[in-house]
């Protein structure tokens, strides 16, 4: 009789839990949406606020949003650079709602400014006013806490045929020309306190990829520093169109006025003033009184410094929070051509539930910059279809169907033995320009030969000519323990000596990634270790000045 009553306490308890959660959850419903302009365009990466907050979300790239709210009324706020956002009043009961919106391009006033004749134009004074504020918006808000989404994604328009010799196969089955060759999604939560910065990965996910990390840090670019940093692209860095020496690069034209929250906000084009320098193109809205911006749409052209893409589009979007404005989205999409290989991508950021007050605890930085939550990168498809604030287009859903499908396939030993076969078959090119890579996907190593071309082309004034042989091999464990090593045997013809090492690391660690770096044996270097003088460099400057090779 006892365990009776308890097992039937036990239940009673239990309908009651599961009564709490179903009524929790029939108190939400999903608002869903297309966003359009007046021509039936779809306007991709659009922003959608609540009003009065920074909460909300961003259309996909084909215009679709979505959004959970809870039972009550709010004010849906939708907008696009370059047209007049739109507001919808909303009910939201238990029933899911479908909200579509139709967006105007923005009308911009020019009655109240007249340029004369040789004049000045207005927007000269707007960028004066804004670069006298830059620092001040530059370091208003030094400490804040904000959850952040990264999406990113890469596509080929069109690629070779063969590439150095070897044909070009994707090993997907797919011989189209399009095609998404990378895809990947971050939740993660950053925090800031001055120059104190930590990133928490909540969940990363690579398509094809289950033991993979997407992009974890957010890269928050700031026009309103004085130079943009993109390393990668140029090494000086860009010009930003309110830096402190702006006026000696840019010029600026005002395209109009336009109210928005009963805010006065201008729009200025910016133009630079000469080609082949490292500076912005495209434009900047920015708010009457606060002169601080509000949108920013600029790109990048290969002609302004910039290496490795053809165009760089940079988009973003701020929002009102308290006394101060802060970044809501941030859409950058690169595009080039590399070896014949034509690829275009775009990488947003999605900022949401701004704390602009936080309270860390003592210690709450520490020396870690860059944390993994565990099994950040285990997460189900039904967990990420629950927190995504960005809806998968129809391309990214096919994208990860396919390729972890494929991923579970190339699992099956005969088809790793097949790859092997296929991919260890020896060849001119492999063995002489290229290298020799023999595989074996089954026990996870791989062994790289460098290309005989490599090995005997050496030569330096205490060994003469050079025979050198390097090979790298790896052997990859569980989790993210993967061993290294890389032997190198040489033999100098004119000294007769022989010499032979090996260098190794050893890559380990759960929660925190360590390397174990480890070599011995002999080996030839020059007084630089950091090699400046390259092969063919000293063998033409001992030419030029007629002195002895060998």
């Amino acid at each position: 009789m006892f365990l009776y009553s308890t097992a039937m306490k036990l239940i009673k308890h239990l309908i009651f839990f599961i009564s709490l959660f179903l009524v929790y959850h029939a108190e939400a419903a999903q608002v869903t949406g297309v966003i359009k302009d007046s021509k039936g365009n779809i306007l991709p990466f659009s922003s959608i606020l609540i009003k009065g907050t920074a909460k909300g979300t961003t259309a996909n790239t084909k215009g679709f949003y979505s959004l959970q709210l809870d039972n009550g009324n709010y004010i849906l706020v939708c907008q696009h650079i370059g047209f007049a956002s739109v507001e919808k009043k909303i009910k939201v009961t238990n029933e899911n709602l479908v909200i579509d919106f139709e967006l105007n391009e923005q009308q911009y006033q020019l009655t109240d400014v007249v340029v004369k004749s040789g004049g000045e134009d207005p927007a000269y004074e707007i960028i004066r006013k804004t670069i006298a504020k830059r620092e001040e918006h530059l370091n208003e808000i030094k400490k804040y806490q904000v959850e952040v989404y990264i999406k990113g994604q890469l596509q080929l328009r069109n690629y070779p045929k063969n590439f150095m010799g070897e044909k070009v196969d994707f090993e997907d089955g797919d011989t189209s020309k399009r095609k998404m060759i990378f895809l990947s999604e971050t939740m993660a939560n950053y925090s800031v306190d001055g120059d104190k910065k930590k990133i928490d990965v909540v969940s990363t996910k690579v398509s094809g990829r289950s033991d993979g990390f997407g992009f974890s840090s957010p890269q928050i670019i700031s026009f309103y520093e004085n130079n943009i940093s993109l390393q990668a692209l140029n090494p000086r860095g860009f010009i930003s169109p309110i830096s402190n020496n702006a006026l000696n690069y840019y010029r600026y034209k005002y395209e109009g006025m336009f109210y928005e929250n009963g805010k006065a906000i201008n729009k200025i084009k910016v133009i630079p003033k000469r080609k082949y320098e490292p500076l912005f193109s495209g434009y900047i809205n920015i708010i009457e009184d606060e002169w601080r911006l509000q949108t920013v749409h600029l790109y990048l052209l290969k002609e302004q410094q910039m290496q490795f893409l053809d165009t760089l589009t940079i988009e973003q979007i701020y929002v009102p929070l308290k006394n101060v404005w802060v970044i809501k989205q941030q859409v950058i999409e690169p595009a080039g051509k590399f070896f014949s290989f034509d690829f275009f991508g775009n990488f947003l950021q999605v900022y949401d539930k701004f704390n602009i007050e936080p309270e860390y605890k003592k210690g709450f930085f520490g020396n870690t910059f860059l944390k993994f939550f565990d099994s950040s990168n285990k997460k189900s498809m039904n967990y990420w279809d629950s927190i995504r604030p960005v809806p998968l287009s129809e391309a990214e859903v096919k994208d990860y169907k396919k390729k972890d499908s494929l991923e579970q396939a190339r699992k099956d030993p005969h088809y790793l033995d097949s790859l092997d076969r296929k991919r260890n078959k020896l060849t001119y090119n492999k063995l002489v320009l290229n290298g020799y890579n023999y595989s074996k996907e089954k026990y996870k190593t791989n062994f790289l030969i460098d290309p005989l071309l490599k090995s005997l082309n050496s030569y330096n004034t205490v060994e003469g000519e050079v025979l050198s042989l390097s090979a790298t091999y790896s052997k990859r464990f569980e989790g993210r323990k993967v061993l290294f090593l890389s032997p190198n045997i040489r033999y100098g013809l004119s000294n007769t000596h022989f010499n032979a090492s090996v260098n190794g690391n050893y890559n380990f660690g759960k929660k925190y990634l360590t390397t174990l770096f480890f070599g011995g044996g002999k080996n030839v270097y020059q007084f630089n270790n950091n090699n400046p003088l390259l092969l063919h460099s000293i063998i033409l400057y001992l030419l030029y000045y007629g002195l002895p090779i060998t």
